[in-house]
């Protein structure tokens, strides 16, 4: 079974390319845009017990060259997500 986090969810309502303004517990915000949809693993075996599949978004980072980061697989989840062009808030952390 593959793990959809919420945040997943409401990010596979965009389409490729979105531009996305994401803050991060680090207070860090960066532009992003959304670049892809996949499955992964955390790194187990399929036999192992504690092995989870997540479906992830990939969001590549703007002007920071070749910095992709996923999202959904519960270690990097951002404090907040804003559509840039409109400033609608998509997503935030309670």
């Amino acid at each position: 079974m593959v793990y959809i986090d919420k945040i997943v969810k409401e990010l596979l309502k965009y389409k490729t390319g979105t531009v996305l303004k994401i803050t991060w517990d680090s207070n860090y915000t960066g532009t992003y845009e959304l670049d892809t949809f996949y499955d992964t693993d955390n790194g187990l075996e399929m036999n192992e017990t504690d092995y989870k599949e997540f479906h992830v978004a990939l969001v590549k980072e703007r002007g920071k060259g070749n910095n992709f980061i996923e999202i959904g697989n519960s270690k990097d989840t951002p404090v907040s997500i804003e559509i840039l062009n409109t400033g609608e808030v998509i997503w935030c952390k309670k």
